[in-house]
């Protein structure tokens, strides 16, 4: 049987190229509440994002952490000058606190993504609420949502750390204004 190594190199990395599209595109952005406009939160200089979850889930603060992390860091990939802080102290008064509340971290399973399209889903869903750090008035809220169904290989070797980039450029979004 002869086989031709450099077609089946050629499949297998673009299975990889393109696979790669899947995990880290990013989510899906819905405007729930916005009681000021983009330029009145354009007015605030720094910020503080705290993740949270619901009390029935089982997250690691380390995963909070990750996840609070890659946040800031799509934050300053995208808008490196947005905000002067993000996450340490400062005497300015103009802060935005950026609270995100996990409702999903479903890290579905990676036997059934492996199987077939569509089965064994990851999913990762949150609240994003906006406010005003010293008088908690809210300025927005959005969901946040990335759900990952791609099959077949690149399926079953996917995890969930890296839907979370995903996830993390639609919260990054949601907090600079860009949905």
């Amino acid at each position: 049987m002869n086989i031709n190594y450099s077609s089946f190199t050629m499949v297998f990395l673009s299975i990889l190229i393109l696979g790669g599209c899947g995990s880290g595109s990013k989510g899906s952005i819905n405007l729930l509440d916005s009681p000021i406009s983009n330029s009145e939160l354009s007015s605030y200089s720094d910020l503080i994002i705290n993740v949270n979850v619901k009390k029935s889930m089982n997250l690691r603060k380390l995963d909070t952490d990750r996840i609070t992390q890659k946040i800031k860091n799509e934050i300053l990939a995208d808008n490196p000058k947005r905000f002067k802080t993000i996450n340490t102290k400062s005497s300015n008064h103009k802060k935005i606190l950026a609270e995100v509340m996990i409702k999903r971290y479903d890290k579905g399973n990676a036997f059934a993504r492996l199987m077939f399209i569509g089965l064994g889903q990851i999913h990762i869903d949150a609240d994003v609420i906006l406010f005003d750090y010293l008088n908690r008035n809210k300025l927005a809220q959005y969901e946040v949502t990335k759900t990952f169904a791609w099959g077949g290989v690149f399926g079953g070797y996917t995890d969930i750390r890296q839907v979370e980039l995903g996830f993390s450029k639609a919260v990054a979004g949601s907090i600079i204004g860009k949905n």
